[in-house]
């Protein structure tokens, strides 16, 4: 039994080996935890919404740039009351995650006094699902990109001062990396 196993052993070769090395890697994966199991209360709640503050519950990615940009700019000297409009290029994206298993095939031919090996690759690819309480399946979302910012305007009492329609643009610069021509800050009657 023992010369058996030690002649399986010396048969396999290094792509077999990493197959069973892989193999167990994968079945290590499976059996570790995934983590704590929380409250009803706390997974019926959105994640979307539970990383927000209490005051942005339900808003958009748009209204909540606004209203963002809106508190920063009031807070300003010589700004006063401020009305803000943000104008995106698209709705942003959602990237989730991919499960692509690789497979590797080795065939060895040999006719008469030539050896040849045909080796080849196929590669699949399933998007991951996470299961809620209730039983319904979605999309596991690996990160989130915002929508790329098109233009600003900011109405606001202080926008008749040139000083301080520069400070206005200069935040808006800073805080979505867009060009001052396409920043518009007018003075609100």
């Amino acid at each position: 039994m023992r010369e058996k196993a030690a002649a399986f052993f010396r048969k396999q070769k290094k792509e077999q080996w990493m197959l069973y090395f892989l193999l167990a890697a994968i079945g290590v994966v499976l059996l570790l935890p995934t983590g704590t199991k929380k409250t009803g209360e706390e997974t019926e709640q959105p994640q979307e919404t539970a990383a927000r503050p209490a005051g942005d519950a339900g808003l958009s990615v748009q209204e909540e740039m606004e209203q963002r940009l809106c508190d920063a700019l009031s807070q300003m000297d010589g700004v006063g009351a401020v009305h803000v409009v943000v104008t995106l290029e698209s709705t942003g994206k959602k990237i989730v995650e991919k499960d692509v298993p690789t497979r590797n095939t080795t065939e060895e031919n040999q006719k008469g006094e030539e050896t040849g090996s045909v080796t080849s690759s196929s590669q699949d690819e399933a998007t991951v699902y996470e299961k809620t309480q209730n039983g319904t399946e979605t999309p596991y979302v690996v990160s989130e990109e915002y929508p790329a910012v098109r233009g600003v305007l900011v109405i606001a009492e202080g926008g008749g001062n040139p000083v301080t329609v520069q400070e206005i643009q200069e935040a808006v610069m800073a805080l979505f990396q867009v060009g001052a021509n396409k920043i518009k800050v007018v003075k609100m009657k």
